[in-house]
C-alpha cells in the first residue's frame, strides 16, 4: 500500500467516526427534547412493571418494615377477616370512583401491599389500576396468594368487627 493511501484511509475513518458520533449525539438530543421524553419502553409496559407480585413471606417482611396493606375485597369480606391494620378499599368502588373513598394512604412514604382472595381474584389488579389513575407512580406490591395464602403461611389474621364497629 502506498504511503499516501494510508493517510487517506485514516482520514476517511476519522471522518466516519466524527459523523457517527455527531449523528448519535443529535439523536439523543432530539429524543431528550421530545415532549414525551426519552422512553425506552412503552408507557403501558412501564406502568405494568410497577405492579409487582410478591409471596406471603415477602409480604410478611414488608409488613414488619411498616408497609401499608390495602384489602381490595368487599366490605363484608373485610369485616369477616383481614390482615391486621389493613385498610379496605373495595376494588369495584374504587374503579367506579364512589364518593367518600379515602386514598390518603397514598401520601404516606410506606410501601403499599394490595391483596384480595387469591390468585383467581382480580380485585387487586383492579384496585392497582384505580390507584394508578389517581397518579400514583411508585411500585405497588400484589400479594399473589391473597388473604387465604397469607393465613395458610401462619401470618396473623384479624377477624370480626374492628373496635366494636
Amino acid at each position: 500500500m502506498a504511503p499516501g493511501t494510508k493517510r487517506v484511509t485514516r482520514r476517511l475513518i476519522r471522518e466516519m467516526c466524527v459523523i457517527l458520533a455527531a449523528a448519535g449525539a443529535l439523536g439523543v438530543a432530539m429524543n431528550l427534547s421530545h415532549p414525551r421524553g426519552f422512553v425506552l419502553v412503552s408507557r403501558p409496559d412501564l406502568e405494568a412493571r410497577k405492579n409487582v407480585p410478591i409471596s406471603a413471606a415477602e409480604a410478611g417482611i414488608k409488613r414488619d418494615a411498616g408497609a401499608v396493606f390495602v384489602d381490595a375485597r368487599e366490605k363484608a369480606e373485610f369485616k369477616n377477616a383481614r390482615v391486621p391494620g389493613a385498610i379496605n378499599i373495595p376494588a369495584l368502588d374504587a374503579e367506579a370512583k364512589t364518593p367518600g373513598m379515602d386514598f390518603g394512604f397514598l401520601d404516606r412514604p410506606a410501601e403499599i401491599v394490595i391483596y384480595c382472595d387469591g390468585p383467581s381474584c382480580g380485585a387487586s389488579a383492579l384496585l392497582a389500576e384505580a390507584i394508578r389513575k389517581r397518579g400514583y407512580g411508585r411500585v405497588l406490591y400484589m400479594l399473589e396468594e391473597g388473604l387465604s395464602g397469607w393465613e395458610a403461611k401462619g401470618y396473623p389474621v384479624e377477624r370480626g368487627a374492628r373496635n366494636g364497629k
